[in-house]
């Protein structure tokens, strides 16, 4: 099993460097799963493009409805947020990072799957505590 954070999944649908490596994993080997909370994160982050001109509000509204449908396909996998919140808070805490990130974190150490981010940041606070994280890219 693989966690894939929001970076990794709005990849998915809005080109952008790291769009076939983040394609790659959707027909790997590897069942694919995210927190509840990539539903909101992926969305969001589509419309924020809007916002800063990188795509109009046509290939936002088809990207949307694309990850929409992922979504109701059951890919990824989505977890409850609440089995991962109180672990999210402790690592936040510990590698001082956004909590949102920590709690992919947190279910890929309670499951003891790969999480794959597109944050090098991100990356490199979560390898303090986690050996199994790796960076698109």
């Amino acid at each position: 099993m693989t966690v894939v954070d929001a970076s990794v999944a709005v990849k998915w649908f809005i080109e952008e460097p790291g769009t076939e490596m983040a394609a790659a994993l959707l027909s790997g080997p590897d069942n694919l799963i995210a927190p509840a909370l990539i539903r909101v994160e992926v969305a969001a982050a589509i419309t924020r493009k809007v916002r800063i001109g990188e795509i109009d509000n046509k290939e936002a509204e088809e990207a949307c409805h694309l990850w929409i449908g992922a979504l109701a396909s059951g890919v990824p996998m989505l977890s409850p947020d609440e089995e991962n919140l109180a672990s999210a808070i402790e690592l936040a805490l510990q590698i001082r990072h956004p909590l949102q990130d920590c709690i992919y974190l947190a279910l890929a150490r309670r499951t003891g799957s790969m999480l794959m981010t597109a944050d090098p940041k991100f990356a490199k606070r979560a390898r303090g505590c986690y050996a199994k994280v790796e960076c698109l890219g």
